[in-house]
């Protein structure tokens, strides 16, 4: 022992210790009191922990002072705060419960005073300049929480006294420590709870991809400090994780264009455990594989994405300084990567969903003008008879139909027909109805009501559950001007005379709906100026703005208006009708129109 530590024995030690120009140790008691006390409530330590430092130092003169506390696990102490240390050793430097004279006092939970390093074989040397060391555990309710290490600078430095001192403001200290703990606990987790309250409302709402992880960088940056954040996504073929997005801190795009095997580097592992992984270090972890250019990585945390026990991919976040994320960051992330996992799977059946029905709107493009080729491409000559037609598909797959067919010399028949639904099913049921109208009525010349009676029996034996066919079939001789018409489920056709306007009330079961049905027909001898109106129910169900109906009363107004015009005047002025009437909406349901003048010629 030096000649200070004989002194600080006798009676009037505490006096005797002391050097000229420091606090007396009474002083020093009082002032450490008060400042542990503020500490209490202190948001943060490192102000605190520097006075404290500061008013040791007043009566005790050390080379060296630290605190280190022990990881969330209670595996490893790190420097908290520290003064008299180079800074490779506070940031790079760890000690193992047990490991070095502070290790021991964390293990045992007892202070150690040393009065030489040099003969002491466990000392870690992390100072050259300190020859005697003093190591006190901070303890609350008997559970050690770190160390306070004051190194001297000379063999014998720290004497019984000092040892009083010092523990009783680690006492105070560690109290202190752990209230901060507590405050910044509750403030992180009132932080990720805000986090994620933000995450919910807003995750759930953005399905595009780019914008939701671009979204997810933003809101992790304001709680973890990266240098880059990365997402990788895995792809169930390729078994791969695959790059889909990376940030650097300022927002700017980065270059990672690497895939990475399951369990392959740490995001590999990350997906092949399905756990987090946080690399203080990633020198010193073999698995560590540098995937980007940019950026010097020196820690690393990755937080796998699973969804119902499934792997979505991984959250990557790097940082060119060590030891930069902390076991609550990855809680945080973890949590976080829970409802980014929920929000990737909704993002990816949307664009899957999108990707279907992109594909469904090309395959309706093409069977509606499978649909058109199947209409005829021009109306018939007959003489003393004008024939328009004027039809607006609906933009989803209608089923109206309309058609012209020979029927011997000066006669020609007339068809306009409209399938139940829409879709594709529906298109198709009505080539079915356009083919068998063809086959019926080439070469075979059947009375109208006949042909709708087979139709109808064909149709229903087609095996189409809960389809069914509207048709109007009419056969037209130019000799005598007259028109046989039968009818099966479509509105009544309509006959312009002068400027009136009467429906020609002829009806019948739709096709393919009830077995065995006959079907009646009614005969008009036309006269000239007649007009005879065929029109799907397109035409009278149009909604405007407002969902009314353009209806019947429209529609004979309509053709009151027009009756004087030509059969192509009649036929495209309805059609403008129901147009404006709509404000010029998409129609929901196929409009057909089909206009017979006579002539007179």
């Amino acid at each position: 022992m030096n000649e200070r530590g004989k002194q600080l024995q006798g009676p009037d030690s505490l006096d005797a210790a002391r050097r000229p120009g420091m606090q007396r140790p009474e002083e020093t008691l009082s002032s450490l009191l008060k400042v542990t006390q503020e500490l209490n409530a202190a948001a943060d330590l490192k102000p605190g922990l520097t006075q404290v430092a500061a008013l040791v130092k007043q009566y005790v003169p050390y080379e060296t002072l630290a605190v280190l506390l022990l990881d969330d696990l209670g595996r490893e102490l790190r420097f908290a705060y520290a003064e008299g240390f180079e800074k490779e050793v506070v940031d790079h430097w760890r000690f193992g419960m047990g490991q070095g004279v502070v290790g021991i006092a964390a293990e045992t939970g007892k202070t150690l005073r040393v009065d030489d390093v040099a003969l002491e074989p466990r000392y870690l040397n992390a100072s050259g300049k300190v020859r005697s060391e003093l190591a006190i555990p901070l303890t609350v309710k008997d559970r050690t929480i770190g160390v306070l290490e004051v190194g001297g600078p000379e063999p014998g430095f720290f004497s019984e006294e000092d040892e009083r001192l010092l523990s009783f403001l680690a006492d105070h200290l560690a109290a202190a420590i752990e209230n901060a703990r507590l405050y910044q606990n509750m403030r992180e987790q009132a932080h990720t709870l805000s986090l994620l309250h933000e995450a919910s409302r807003e995750l759930s709402s953005i399905l595009d991809r780019s914008a939701l992880l671009r979204k997810v960088a933003d809101l992790v940056q304001r709680h973890i400090d990266y240098d880059l954040f990365s997402v990788l996504l895995w792809n169930e073929r390729t078994q791969e994780l695959e790059p889909s997005f990376s940030v650097s801190r300022e927002g700017l795009d980065v270059s990672f264009n690497r895939t990475i095997p399951l369990g392959y580097g740490l995001c590999g592992t990350a997906a092949a455990l399905k756990q987090p992984l946080r690399i203080p270090n990633v020198h010193l972890d073999p698995r560590f594989v540098s995937c980007v250019s940019e950026l010097d990585v020196n820690s690393e945390l990755v937080v796998p994405l699973v969804f119902k026990d499934q792997l979505i991919g991984v959250v990557d976040l790097e940082s060119a300084r060590y030891n930069a994320f902390t076991q609550r960051q990855q809680q945080l992330l973890s949590t976080l990567g829970s409802a980014l996992a929920i929000a990737l799977e909704n993002a990816r059946l949307y664009e899957k969903l999108q990707a279907e029905e992109n594909k469904l709107e090309t395959d309706l493009r093409t069977a509606r003008e499978v649909q058109r080729q199947l209409l005829p491409k021009a109306t018939p000559w007959i003489p003393g008879l004008q024939v328009a037609v004027a039809y607006q598909p609906a933009r989803y797959l209608g089923g109206d139909f309309y058609d012209f067919l020979p029927y011997g010399e000066g006669r020609v028949a007339i068809a306009v027909g409209d399938v139940s639904g829409k879709g594709t099913s529906a298109a198709l049921f009505g080539s079915l109805a356009i083919g068998t109208l063809r086959e019926y009525v080439v070469g075979r010349q059947l009375r109208p009501a006949r042909i709708l009676r087979d139709m109808n029996r064909k149709l229903g034996g087609a095996g189409f559950d809960r389809r069914f066919v509207a048709m109007a079939f009419a056969v037209y001789e130019a000799d005598n001007r007259r028109l046989s018409i039968a009818n099966s489920g479509l509105p009544y056709p309509l006959l312009v005379r002068g400027r009136k306007v009467t429906p020609i009330e002829v009806g019948g079961v739709p096709l393919g709906l009830l077995p065995d049905r006959e079907y009646s027909k009614v005969v008009l001898d036309l006269q000239p100026g007649d007009a005879v109106v065929i029109a799907s129910d397109g035409i009278e169900d149009t909604l405007n703005e407002r969902d009314e109906e353009f209806g019947s009363d429209r529609l004979r107004g309509t053709l009151e208006r027009l009756a004087t015009g030509s059969a192509r005047d009649i036929a495209n002025g309805l059609m403008e009708a129901t147009r404006l009437f709509s404000g010029g909406a998409e129609p929901y349901d196929d409009r057909t129109i089909l206009v017979m003048k006579v002539t007179g010629e």
